[in-house]
């Protein structure tokens, strides 16, 4: 028996170790996440391609940046050639295809000079770089602020717009080559609707990650709902491996799999913990989502 003891020592740890949850990582340390705010992360397909944004210590400046793998190897991350810090340039998305990045900016529109309201602008990928900037023309657009765009596979948009004195999250479908007129999206928490923002949409439209501050004072966390035939299930707390109960938690992003979300938290991370009153600059995380929902449905 005492020549089985060390062999079953060792089967026993790596039960424990299978059992033990997966946790949340900081994404690509020292190259994405920095002493520095990030947050907004797009991934393309086959993941060597990371878009995300970072901003300067005070939150002024906002730009979007690209890092790529070759080998194993990633790049020092640079910023995309129309994001030079001048406007405001937040939440990039990359669609399924690989080939039109989707952000919301405050640059002029049209001939102004002038600062707008956040709009819903894209770039188109070239056989050497990107186009400049495009303005969405509406209905994904509107003379109020539209921002935070994802976009399922199918083409269908989702995004954050204050049209019509309010502000919601916003669908709207893609067919026959255009898009049709939006439509709110109402999520619920605890029987009531409740206001979420920061929606990021599943690959086939099966799920909503989205950002909720179910009180004032409590920091945002990131909540799911799915979706059941075109109805939104109650919002669902994505628990303990994503969530801090002092910090906040919002920006998701998902691979293009469905398989890894990506958010920013305002935990201790690469920046070390703040004075009270203090906003903590933030890093970008990773998690792999099937652990998340297979230990909120226990």
């Amino acid at each position: 028996m005492k020549h089985f003891l060390p062999l079953l020592l060792l089967l026993f740890a790596c039960q424990q170790n299978q059992e033990e949850p997966p946790k949340a990582k900081i994404l690509l340390p020292e190259i994405v996440s920095s002493y520095l705010p990030e947050f907004s992360t797009s991934m393309n397909t086959d993941g060597t391609e990371i878009f995300f944004n970072r901003t300067n210590a005070d939150r002024s400046s906002m730009q979007i940046l690209v890092t790529t793998k070759s080998g194993e190897h990633w790049s020092y991350p640079v910023a995309l050639p129309f994001s030079e810090g001048k406007y405001i340039d937040v939440d990039p998305f990359l669609t399924h295809d690989n080939k039109r990045l989707y952000f919301s900016s405050n640059r002029p529109v049209h001939d102004s000079l002038e600062a707008a309201a956040f709009n819903t602008w894209y770039i188109d990928r070239t056989n050497t770089s990107w186009t400049d900037p495009v303005l969405m023309p509406p209905p994904l657009n509107s003379d109020s602020t539209e921002i935070f765009i994802s976009v399922a596979k199918n083409g269908n948009a989702y995004f954050i717009s204050e049209r019509d004195s309010g502000r919601y999250i916003m669908k709207s479908e893609y067919s026959d080559g255009s898009y049709e007129s939006p439509k709110p999206v109402i999520l619920k928490y605890q029987g009531q609707p409740i206001y979420a923002g920061n929606p990021c949409i599943a690959s086939d439209e099966s799920f909503l990650i989205v950002a909720v501050r179910v009180e004032p004072a409590i920091p945002p966390d990131l909540f799911v709902s799915w979706n059941k035939d075109g109805n939104w299930s109650e919002l669902q707390n994505l628990g303990e491996l994503v969530n801090t109960a002092e910090y906040a938690e919002f920006a998701p992003g998902l691979s293009k799999d469905d398989q890894t979300l990506f958010f920013t938290s305002e935990r201790p991370g690469i920046a070390e913990p703040v004075e009270e009153g203090i906003r903590p600059p933030g890093d970008i995380y990773r998690i792999d989502l099937d652990a998340v929902f297979e230990l909120i449905k226990k």
